[in-house]
């Protein structure tokens, strides 16, 4: 064989990335592209990789992934690649790195500042002139957010753009798209995406159509009205006919735990009906977002600061209460939510303990706790919510048309972003799917497994040449030990990295070596 190789991958079991079934493969790396896979004999001055003992696959793609900011805190990006993860897509639920102008730009400031990043970007252009200055050890690709374009026009405010409003609207969208994001994302319970209408939303979509982006949607709910709100979602793919995603698919709350095979045959339906339509999840139990998402939507209207004065003001507050009890706010429902983190150093005892004993030891009660906590802390708390079914995540995961996406942004275990209790999916989500519903549960093969997080969320973003061990592709490759592989994140002890993992390389190298960080930083910015 006479070729030229920087770096030879010897004696690994190759899960390719496609589904079909693993086999002995060796690869060849050239520069940052896969350029050879098969029987290799290595010449006497070419790096070696030994896998024996070791699964080699694609590098993990998170689909779902929130880390628009925090990569430039920690451009080693240690969660993600410690997982596995050499590309995530960012800009989901509604909220993106951009466009960012009034309100918006400032509460993202005033967020932000304690971490020390300087916000000195409005647009999409802007945003991704100053990710051509930060380097990183993964790729990353961006989606726009309704909600942030929604601010930048209408602000906070409770109403349909009119016709002008939404002329720009489509016009942030398209400056996006043309910038290089790959689709638009919506959080429709939260503000101010919360308040579109559907005919909102189909419009826009059409724009995305346009230029062959995907739509991807936290949806208007997740739990007594899901049916409803995958119906929307549902028309909103097909009037538009945009490639659509439902996020973090699941049936929240035990009284909607029943509903997953309606919601599967309305996905099933939609699918054959030509209707293209996929979904994400966490293999978790427990999501996590904000507290205020509790709130009732009428809340929100004005922004933070109009929240704010309506959780003082007497008269709203009890108005909330009244809307709260009348929505079955219980015992049990308090019981299910963990504080995460809070924004003040005073309050950082109740990270990791529920709403229902913290109240219990102030003797209030957890919905007059919840609303005084979320004045103290200029509603900036995070939450874990306990609402879903393990029998339905393994029904989730099975469906041959949902991928593996970690719902989180990056975190570390030292410096800025060693912080609150976050939700494990931070740091263990792709090493937990392999481990419990590979491994231990037999739920999944190996190559089903790898698929879901390589070759079908690839094909799904149009990533033509990642995602899969190919000649051609380029070397994003992650190998493990399969009976090593293990998150070491928890609820209660979150910030720990996961195991088993033994090299990953980015565009052709390396970066994780014997399991540990290389500092080498040579990921991309993936445009569409």
């Amino acid at each position: 064989m006479n070729r030229s190789f920087d770096l030879i991958i010897k004696n690994g079991v190759a899960v390719d990335g496609t589904g079909r079934a693993k086999r002995a493969l060796d690869i060849g790396i050239q520069g940052d592209r896969i350029v050879y896979t098969g029987n290799i004999t290595p010449p006497s001055d070419c790096d070696i990789i030994d896998a024996s003992g070791c699964i080699v696959t694609p590098g993990f793609i998170d689909i779902h992934s929130h880390s628009d900011f925090f990569w430039l805190v920690s451009p080693k990006s240690e969660s993600k690649i410690y997982d596995g993860v050499t590309t995530e897509i960012c800009g989901n639920c509604g909220t993106s790195a951009f466009p960012l102008r009034g309100q918006l730009l400032e509460n993202r400031r005033k967020g932000l500042g304690k971490f020390g990043l300087d916000i000195n970007w409005q647009t999409a252009k802007d945003y991704f002139k100053r990710t051509d200055e930060v380097p990183s050890s993964i790729n990353r690709g961006f989606l726009v957010g309704h909600g942030n374009i929604r601010a930048c026009i209408l602000g906070y405010e409770d109403r349909e753009p009119n016709k002008n409003e939404l002329v720009n609207m489509e016009k942030e969208l398209r400056d996006a798209m043309e910038a290089g994001a790959f689709g638009i994302s919506s959080g429709l319970v939260y503000p101010p995406g919360c308040y579109a209408k559907t005919s909102e939303l189909i419009e826009l979509c059409k724009i995305v159509k346009e230029h062959n982006g995907i739509y991807t949607t936290h949806m208007r709910d997740e739990g007594d009205k899901i049916e409803t709100a995958l119906a929307e979602t549902i028309n909103i793919a097909k009037m538009s006919g945009v490639n659509t995603q439902v996020s973090h698919i699941k049936t929240w709350g035990e009284r909607n735990w029943g509903k997953i095979g309606k919601i599967e045959r309305l996905l099933n339906k939609a699918r054959s009906d030509g209707i293209k339509i996929s979904c994400d999840r966490y293999p978790y139990i427990a999501s996590g977002t904000d507290l205020d998402v509790i709130l009732p939507n009428w809340v929100y209207e004005g922004g933070a600061i109009e929240e704010k004065k309506r959780l003082r003001d007497p008269f709203y507050r009890e108005r909330i209460i009244k809307d709260m009890i009348s929505e079955g706010k219980d015992q049990k429902f308090w019981e299910s939510i963990m504080i995460s983190s809070v924004h003040n150093n005073e309050r950082k005892d109740y990270e990791g303990k529920t709403v229902a004993e913290i109240a219990k030891k102030l003797k209030v009660s957890p919905l007059e706790f919840v609303l005084d906590l979320l004045i103290a802390e200029d509603c900036r708390v995070g939450v874990l919510f306990f609402n879903m079914s393990e029998e339905n995540l393994e029904e989730i995961l099975s469906w041959d048309f949902v991928m593996i996406g970690s719902d989180s942004s990056l975190r570390s275990t030292s410096g800025a972003l060693h912080f609150g209790r976050p939700h494990p999916r931070c740091y263990g989500t792709f090493s937990s799917v392999i481990r419990k519903y590979v491994n231990e549960k037999k739920l999944l093969s190996i190559e089903e497994a790898i698929y879901k997080m390589t070759g079908l969320p690839a094909h799904k973003l149009g990533l033509k040449d990642r995602g899969i061990l190919k000649e051609g592709f380029f070397a994003d490759i992650t190998i493990f030990d399969q009976n090593a592989i293990t998150e070491k994140a928890t609820y209660t002890d979150p910030h720990n990295y996961s195991k088993g993992i033994k090299y990953v390389l980015v565009n052709g190298k390396l970066t994780i070596k014997d399991d540990e960080h290389v500092d080498v930083m040579n990921g991309a910015v993936l445009k569409r």
